[in-house]
């Protein structure tokens, strides 16, 4: 099923006013409802001490790709913000790109339950999962 082209506009038009996004690097690449995809590439300014990707660029990727996910099933006048995370990470992150997948688990109607993953850039290593709670902001 096909996502709204105003809803998938509305995700878009949001994550490019995430500056903090634009400073990692990191890109939108996927909209669906309920599945959002962020990618960033490797630069040494993201990494921590021992060259992996910072444990903060991995999580701010996947709140935002959870936040998305479930701003896609939100409806058209609400906004969303998080409320609540945990991440586990799992390995180090080595790899030239990072992919965050945020898909939903639970749609309410002010709180939405998602899972998150942080992968290599062939998305066959698992660096990171989050489960995310996501607030309905109505303005």
């Amino acid at each position: 099923m096909s996502l709204e082209k105003e809803i998938v506009e509305k995700v878009k038009a949001s994550f490019a006013k995430q500056l903090f996004m634009d400073t990692l690097g990191a890109k939108l690449t996927l909209v669906e409802k309920g599945k959002v995809k962020i990618t960033c590439a490797y630069q040494k300014g993201l990494s921590q001490q021992n060259g992996f990707f910072h444990a903060g660029v991995l999580t701010s990727i996947v709140d935002s790709a959870c936040g998305y996910a479930a701003l896609t099933m939100m409806p058209k006048e609400a906004d969303v913000l998080s409320v609540e995370f945990k991440i586990n990470l799992l390995r180090p992150a080595v790899s030239n790109k990072i992919v965050a997948v945020g898909t939903v688990f639970k749609a309410g109607k002010t709180l939405f339950v998602c899972d998150g993953l942080v992968m290599d850039a062939k998305e066959e290593k698992v660096f990171a999962k989050m489960t995310a709670t996501m607030f309905v902001s109505r303005k």
